[in-house]
């Protein structure tokens, strides 16, 4: 009898011992990681003041996502970056400048590289004919992530993002994106992550060799008009089912590399399915696509925030261009997302 009691005191014991670690090590995580709260920043034309920097961090947001553009030719496969055409806040000079003010205030910075493709636009439907392009385009990508991950260590930044939706790159690949991240961690003391498209993360082999699962997460809701808040999160329930199960099985955060919503009719259905001059502008909208994601993932603990799509540097006045655009600046919106910064988002 008093053996099992000795053996009963122990199974307690180690059960207590384990619990407070547990407990110990989540308080730890929270401490040194607190939830990313950021926006990314549109580069500006040209030098910019700190004005708006204090305006982001007014709204309790601790980080920015910095984003120099390349150019690739899809005939060619070469990629352009830093030329004499961009602007200032694309290009290295701009680029320094900006992580410099940002980290001025106390925010961070996660840098990333951003690719535009000449003739289509979006890196998401980049493919090539042939063996001989898809190693050019490597040679030179590697070449633009490698002087951008340097710019990044030297400065302290505390997140590099290796890619934005190369999405037929990733899926066929991936022996090119394993070679980058051995490179990129010579070059980058920081931590990594990829920015996948909604539809290309659960594709991607890997994620064991970064520190977050990055997403640009602009999954399609709802093909309403104007969805409720309700049925919103009603259809945050299966996307998120599946993201959480590529967080288990990999055993990483998830991070938004992008998220955010139009201020138009139908702006949960998916924005390439829209022809958005034929649609009103509607800013409950947008807010209340915010509050329904706010409220989807507010409490998980794999999910280690974002980085709103977009903010605009510059002297920002709402026009007819932004009216309609992602920016949630002068927006009802903005209210939101200022109150869930300031709360532990």
């Amino acid at each position: 009898m008093n053996k099992i009691k000795i053996l009963i005191g122990l199974i307690g014991l180690i059960a207590i011992v384990a619990f407070s670690s547990s407990l110990f090590f989540e308080e730890e995580d929270t401490i040194q990681n607190p939830r990313i709260k950021g926006f990314n920043l549109v580069a500006p034309p040209k030098p910019f003041t700190v004005d708006s920097l204090h305006k982001i961090k007014s709204l309790g947001a601790n980080w920015v996502s910095i984003v120099p553009y390349a150019f690739c030719n899809a005939n060619t496969a070469e990629i352009v970056f830093d030329n004499p055409r961009q602007w200032w806040g694309e290009k290295p000079e701009g680029v320094k400048e900006s992580i410099a003010m940002a980290k001025s205030l106390g925010l961070k910075v996660m840098l990333k590289p951003h690719l535009w493709v000449g003739g289509q636009g979006w890196a998401g439907d980049l493919d090539f004919e042939s063996d001989s392009l898809w190693q050019v385009f490597e040679m030179k990508y590697a070449e633009y992530i490698g002087t951008y991950a340097k710019i990044a260590d030297s400065m302290n930044v505390e997140l590099y993002c290796i890619g934005t939706e190369i999405r037929t790159s990733t899926k066929n690949r991936n022996a090119f994106w394993l070679n980058l991240i051995e490179t990129t961690r010579h070059d980058f003391s920081g931590k990594l992550t990829y920015a996948a498209n909604w539809d290309e993360y659960n594709q991607i082999e890997f994620w064991n060799e970064l520190d977050y699962i990055g997403i640009d997460a602009y999954f399609p809701l709802s093909e309403n008009k104007s969805p409720t808040k309700h049925e919103l999160m009603e259809a945050w329930k299966k996307p998120k089912k599946e993201i959480k199960a590529i967080a288990d099985e990999y055993q990483k955060p998830i991070l938004f590399t992008e998220y955010g919503y139009e201020s138009i009719d139908y702006n949960t259905m998916g924005h390439w399915k829209l022809s958005k001059d034929t649609l009103s502008v509607n800013f409950e909208n947008q807010e209340i696509a915010f509050e329904a994601l706010f409220d989807s993932f507010r409490e998980e603990s794999w999910f280690s925030g974002g980085f709103i799509w977009k903010w605009h540097l510059y002297a920002f006045k709402n026009s007819n261009r932004t009216f309609k655009a992602y920016t949630p600046q002068n927006k009802p919106a903005l209210k939101t997302i200022e109150s869930e910064f300031k709360k532990d988002f």
